[in-house]
């Protein structure tokens, strides 16, 4: 299945049914704000998936938000006990986007990363 795919998918979870992803990280506040914010970054996992994927944007190019929002919510892991649950599942998906955004250009290059 493609990445862009998956992504459709996860935000559109996010968006509809943050209650239930908050529930899912222990010792996360389940406030209102912390439900906005779920669906904010199921909104831009929406409108990524959908523009990329229209748009015909490098792979490369694609792993590149993910992997500054992977790095945000590392950091914010660290400073924060009250989130760190939360952002370190956060950080762990944007990561595997990342991932698979570099996987993508590998074959699309041909390269299979063995050897590497």
């Amino acid at each position: 299945m493609r990445a862009s795919v998956v992504r459709v998918v996860w935000g559109a979870v996010l968006v509809a049914f943050p209650g239930t992803v908050l529930r899912r990280c222990p010792h996360t506040p389940r406030t209102r704000a912390a439900s906005g914010v779920v669906r904010l970054l199921g909104a831009r996992q929406l409108a990524q998936g959908l523009v990329t994927n229209r748009l015909g944007v490098p792979a490369t190019w694609q792993g590149v938000p993910d992997a500054l929002h992977a790095a945000s919510m590392a950091g914010l892991a660290l400073r924060s006990d009250r989130w760190r649950t939360a952002a370190l599942a956060d950080s762990a998906v944007a990561a595997l986007f990342a991932a698979s955004a570099l996987r993508g250009r590998d074959r699309r290059d041909g390269r299979t990363g063995a050897g590497r």
